[in-house]
């Protein structure tokens, strides 16, 4: 039995997730997220190291084949689901009212006071308290500026690199970070519980952003910070003199961004609305729904929501190829580059640099990006990796030594009545392999060495096209392999039946057996022995029949006329005469 799809549904609900975030962190659509939970899809190697990461657990779990998984405490506080119990009666709630009021219109007429009284502050209380929900998304992990880095790591501990010549990279403590933010000379982290920590600010902004509460998203400029609150009030503070904070009188937003001198916001209706200045500004107003934006002194890159990217350029660029990018879901823009990150971790980037593109090509399981106007970081959750210009140390200037392990090779199947079994001849270095097919329930499985892996036909269809999944783990120096993929149509095999002399047992034994695989009963004949053939025992026992040596297929055995001899049971004069 698969467990994989309880295991998910535990841990979900364990973290109060909803099914579209987690769809939204494995980059697919909310559908095909419920068939990995109730096990009517197949989730990737590459989505379940993302769900390891994203739970805090080790990858080892999510492939063991038990519901059994640790589940670490979370701070449930600001749950907001409640339960009503419903009744039954002779007469409705409506009748027992009126009934009431009739009996007792006095009193009916305070308590219907009262209750207006109750409806008017709980709307007062909604409007200045709501549920605070913050938003967890890897692409929040990681922020750079012109001089720093700043990542959040696996453990929800934030880390930098780079000049800390204005202190923004020093103290750089959080109560459980889920996003950082970058400006000129200072670090802004939001927190799960919804407040702002930060590190490099000037005192009057300090001041301000001490007073923020329940905030669900930020943002930094060059010099301006943004912020939206969980009743959808924009937040700002910093310099104003080219308008950056202009957006600070919107309502009812959801979604900040902000580019070196400007703002723009996205309500809950999905549309933008901007200030300041920045390349693109006149055009942002059109979209609506966008996913995220990176923006450069000469670049503004738009991801929009069906997942691809626009681009909008200072010096007429053409950025054609970035256009064409599929399935991303995170985007990064320099001075003469634009970047995108594909669900699957690999980084694309369009820029007239063939060793710096080749160099970028190399980097795997990548899980956020960002870039300034010269340089280009990527995120594994563990590492950073950079290109560009290193003149303040953001990241360790180093080639990859990592080897990436080669595909599995041989790779045979064969399919029998209950089975599709896999072999293949491993490679050198793996610690082991993930092998996977969708069988009607996703099915990925991992072993240490190469071996036969089985997986059941029971829910496979009659001429599907199916597809084999393999790909080789790496550890220590080695990353894993690209995935190896075999297509073939499932055609159940003809079933076939050999029959061997002498191998039937007792007649009861023979004709039950016959009778299992379908054969009609009325088509079986017995014809007893010569009175020389006489059973070893006190049971009759089938002697030959002209199924003997014969393979069959099904259809032939159903069809054919059985006859069968049995032995004779010897009196008791010829046992006492066979016994002397």
């Amino acid at each position: 039995m698969n467990h994989l799809p309880g295991k998910l549904v535990k841990l979900r609900k364990h973290y109060n997730y909803s099914q579209s975030y987690l769809a939204d962190i494995l980059g697919v659509d909310t559908l095909e997220y419920m068939g990995y939970e109730n096990g009517s899809g197949m989730i990737s190697y590459d989505q379940m190291k993302k769900l390891a990461s994203l739970y805090h657990i080790d990858l080892v779990e999510v492939f063991r084949n038990s519901e059994d998984v640790t589940l670490y405490e979370v701070n449930k506080a600001n749950t907001d689901e409640i339960n009503i119990e419903y009744f039954t009666a002779e007469k409705t709630a409506l009748d027992k009212i009126k009934d009431f009021y009739d009996q007792n219109k006095v009193a009916s007429i305070i308590i219907a006071v009262l209750l207006v009284t109750i409806v008017v502050m709980f709307i007062i209380l909604q409007n200045t308290a709501r549920p605070f929900t913050p938003v967890k998304e890897n692409i929040n992990r990681l922020s750079v500026s012109e001089t720093t880095v700043i990542y959040i790591d696996d453990y929800a501990a934030v880390n930098g690199s780079g000049s800390n010549a204005n202190g923004e990279l020093s103290n750089l403590t959080s109560s459980n970070a889920i996003k950082v933010c970058e400006g000129e000379g200072f670090s802004i982290i939001l927190n799960e519980d919804g407040t702002v920590s930060y590190a490099g600010l000037i005192a009057k902004y300090a001041r301000e952003v001490d007073d923020w509460h329940n905030i669900v998203d930020v943002a930094a400029g060059k010099s301006h910070i943004l912020a939206v609150d969980s009743n959808g009030r924009v937040r700002c503070v910093g310099d104003n003199s080219g308008g950056a904070c202009d957006v600070a009188d919107t309502r009812n937003i959801k979604k900040v961004y902000a580019s070196a001198n400007g703002s723009i916001v996205m309500d809950n209706d999905g549309v933008l609305y901007s200030s300041g200045n920045f390349i693109g500004s006149g055009s942002i107003k059109s979209y609506t729904n966008i996913r995220d934006i990176a923006s450069s002194e000469n670049n503004l890159a738009i991801l929009c929501d069906d997942h691809t990217v626009d681009v909008f350029t200072k010096n007429s660029q053409n950025y054609l190829e970035a256009e064409s990018w599929s399935d991303i879901v995170d985007v990064a823009c320099g001075d003469s580059f634009v970047a995108g990150l594909d669900r699957y971790g690999k980084v694309h980037i369009e820029l007239d640099n063939d060793a710096i593109r080749s160099e970028v090509e190399k980097w795997s399981n990548i899980i956020a990006i960002d870039g300034a106007s010269d340089y280009l970081i990527g995120f594994d959750g563990k590492k950073i990796y950079g290109v560009g210009n290193n003149s303040y140390g953001q990241f360790v200037k180093e080639e990859l030594v990592k080897q990436k392990l080669d595909m599995v090779s041989d790779v045979e199947y064969t399919i029998d009545d209950k089975n599709v079994s896999v072999q293949f001849k491993g490679v050198s270095n793996a610690s082991g392999y993930i092998v996977s097919m969708d069988v009607g329930i996703g099915v990925s499985r991992r072993i240490d060495k190469e071996e036969v892996v089985r997986f059941e036909t029971e829910n496979m269809t009659e001429g599907k096209n199916y597809t084999i999944s393999i790909v080789s783990v790496g550890e220590g120096d080695y990353t894993d392999s690209d995935t190896f993929m075999l297509n073939f149509t499932y055609n159940k095999p003809e079933i076939s039946y050999t029959f061997n002399p002498g191998e039937y047992g007792t007649e009861e034994e023979f004709i039950n057996y016959l009778v299992s695989l379908g054969v009609d009963k009325s088509k079986i004949r017995s014809t007893p022995s010569s009175e020389d053939d006489i059973c070893a025992g006190d049971e009759i026992t089938v002697s030959n029949s002209n199924l003997d040596g014969k393979t069959l297929s099904k259809a032939e055995l159903l069809d054919m006329e059985i006859e069968y001899t049995y032995c004779r049971i010897a009196e008791n004069e010829e046992k006492q005469d066979l016994e002397n």
